[in-house]
């Protein structure tokens, strides 16, 4: 029953997405809108929201889901300079119902703006070896949106990123490319084609025939293919931080989600495939994001 009642859902979504794709109006001004739901990440929000803005996002939108921190403080400016809006979370028990919730609203809204909304956590950055502006131009012209596979990084075994040091430049080593979690995606959706987010799947959309997802090569995305690319684009995803962070939140953080906590083999052999390759960041993504901090202290 359980299983006829999803296919039902299913189905029903797919027409809706084909009704959204045939009616709505798209907007095509080339503009990236970004969104992400947070909570109690102030000290990395800065350079979360500082890499993304120097790649070429026009504008951000946050959810706050119930954060105790200085996250007001950090967004204070970006707001001031109109590149960014915020909203409280709904009260509901189920994270994954508020996550699906937030992302329908805001994409709701986004799209009457933006030819596109790229959504991300706020430990992941959407790195592409050409500009935003050039990667979004070459998609197929009936592609619903873009997915991305993840590269996961560990913590270099660096105990804590200071205030003066950027994360991207410190935690430079990650798993290997043939590890499982890096054939999972994110996605980016573009604006009147359709594309509706279902069963609390945070990773794709549902979407219409009419209007696939596609990858960045311009190859149509297929949920039971798995598939790695990295180039030109993908989203280096800094699960881990630095050591205090992964000890003092995230394993309490993963237990929640998770039920229970790893086996000690089994976090051992994470940990130390999370360090194994070296992958620094290029010298020009710091660059843009100094550039863009001296741009934003002038606004």
């Amino acid at each position: 029953m359980r299983e006829l009642s999803y296919h039902f859902r299913n189905s029903w979504t797919k027409l809706l997405c084909t009704w959204d794709f045939l009616v709505k109006a798209k907007i095509r001004n080339g503009k990236i809108a970004l969104h992400c739901m947070f909570k109690n990440e102030a000290p990395y929000l800065k350079e979360w929201l500082d890499f993304h803005y120097s790649q070429g996002v026009n504008f951000i939108y946050l959810t706050n889901d119930s954060s105790n921190d200085d996250w007001e403080k950090v967004l204070r400016p970006y707001v001031e300079a109109g590149l960014l809006e915020w909203e409280h979370s709904i009260n509901h028990p189920d994270f994954y119902t508020r996550e699906e919730y937030h992302k329908k609203k805001v994409w709701a809204r986004a799209q009457k703006d933006y030819e596109w909304l790229v959504f991300l956590d706020s430990d992941e950055f959407l790195y592409s070896e050409q500009s935003y502006s050039s990667l979004f131009a070459t998609v197929p012209k009936n592609a619903s949106g873009l997915v991305f596979n993840w590269l996961i990084y560990g913590t270099a075994h660096k105990e804590q990123i200071s205030n003066d040091e950027l994360m991207l430049e410190e935690l430079d080593r990650r798993f290997p490319d043939s590890h499982e979690e890096h054939f999972l995606v994110k996605s980016a959706l573009r604006s009147g084609m359709g594309a509706r987010f279902f069963n609390k799947n945070p990773h794709y959309p549902n979407y219409s025939p009419w209007a696939p997802l596609f990858w960045s090569d311009g190859q149509r995305f297929r949920p039971i293919v798995k598939r790695f690319l990295i180039s030109p684009v993908h989203i280096k995803h800094y699960w881990y931080r630095d050591e205090r962070y992964f000890d003092e939140l995230k394993r309490p953080r993963r237990k929640f989600f998770d039920g229970q906590e790893r086996s000690v083999i089994l976090e051992d052999w994470h940990y130390r495939r999370a360090n194994a390759v070296h992958d620094p960041i290029p010298e020009s993504v710091i660059t843009k994001i100094k550039a863009f901090r001296a741009q934003l202290e002038n606004l």
